[in-house]
């Protein structure tokens, strides 16, 4: 089974636009290769904190949820979503990564492509990181078709990132003839 590359779109831009948070520990920690159990515990209390705005909330929950992704925490990461999902179902981001973390869990992929899909319908920030997101999640489900079509998608909506064009190298379309008697 391939292993999927974490495509999680950081929430962190909500927190700069509607709220500044310079030193947001949870961005730190959604940032970190592996964060490790302080980093996350510093996230924890400062999304506790009262005096949070709602909009840096949310963003801190989606940067926790991206962490907790990271250190591999699926279920937790999931929840977060879950949450952010319930204060903002306009967030295409959430949608997707939500999908992200159930794409790492087997036997959800149909439902991380749905997702996915979802927010891609909404309108992310991101679209080719969404489209690579998706096409990781269609994959693994084996729709390789679906998945070389997405990452091509993904290197159209961004040409200048590598990764979409690196992943298509690995598909090769055979063109049969088809006798018909």
């Amino acid at each position: 089974r391939r292993v999927l590359i974490l495509i999680a779109l950081l929430a962190a831009p909500l927190a700069a636009e509607d709220a500044p948070a310079p030193l947001d520990p949870c961005r730190i920690a959604a940032e970190a290769a592996r964060p490790g159990r302080k980093l996350l515990d510093r996230c924890d209390r400062a999304i506790r904190q009262p005096d949070v705005p709602p909009p840096a909330r949310l963003a801190m929950l989606m940067n926790r949820g991206i962490a907790l992704l990271r250190a591999g925490q699926m279920a937790k990461a999931e929840a977060d979503f879950d949450l952010a999902i319930r204060s903002a179902p306009g967030l295409a981001e959430a949608w997707i990564n939500k999908g992200v973390a159930l794409a790492r869990q087997p036997g959800r992929e149909t439902e991380a492509v749905a997702l996915i899909s979802h927010g891609i319908e909404i309108g992310p920030k991101e679209p080719a990181r969404a489209y690579f997101a998706r096409a990781q999640a269609l994959e693994v489900a084996g729709r390789l078709k679906e998945a070389m079509d997405d990452y091509a998608a993904a290197a159209r909506a961004d040409p200048d990132w590598p990764a979409p064009a690196e992943e298509l190298k690995r598909f090769r379309v055979e063109r049969r003839k088809v006798l018909r008697g």
